[in-house]
């Protein structure tokens, strides 16, 4: 069996925490993290010259584990902030037989915390975290339905 699991929530929130946690306790998961794609494409975590092609190049990956293995369970690790990036992903996810949306939403108070936790070269900054609070699109009952299941997290 082949799952897609579709990571939704502002930076610092615990998508990469959440990520290895499940990654550590199922067999067969690869993470594709916008971040670790990122630092790969510039050399820096929070480097965004190269956005185009560490998009290119996370799309591509998370296809590339589907077909590559029998058994795969892939993790789309990035902040998926709108409803179209949700619906986009649901769409393009193909060959997985099942596909799981998890939303992350804490408060904006825990993520600043939690940021300041992680190394220092993934720090967020403040202001970015405040507007990706405003931004960020809680999913809605259409793109719930796209998915296997949906998991919320508080």
């Amino acid at each position: 069996m082949k799952t897609f699991i579709l990571l939704s929530a502002v930076p610092g929130a615990g998508k990469s925490t959440w990520a290895s946690a499940y990654a550590s306790s199922h067999d067969n998961v690869y993470i594709v993290s916008s971040d670790e794609v990122r630092k790969e494409v510039t050399g820096f975590y929070q480097n965004f010259d190269q956005e185009p092609l560490v998009w290119e190049t996370f799309r591509k990956r998370i296809h590339e584990y589907a077909t590559m293995h029998e058994e795969a369970t892939v993790i789309a690790d990035a902040v998926n902030d709108t409803n179209v990036l949700r619906k986009y992903y649901a769409t393009e996810a193909k060959e997985f037989d099942k596909k799981v949306l998890v939303y992350i939403d804490k408060p904006v108070d825990v993520v600043l915390v939690q940021n300041k936790l992680r190394r220092s070269d993934k720090w967020v900054r403040e202001e970015v975290i405040y507007m990706y609070f405003k931004k960020m699109e809680p999913p809605t009952e259409e793109v719930i339905n796209m998915f296997d299941e949906y998991i919320l997290i508080n």
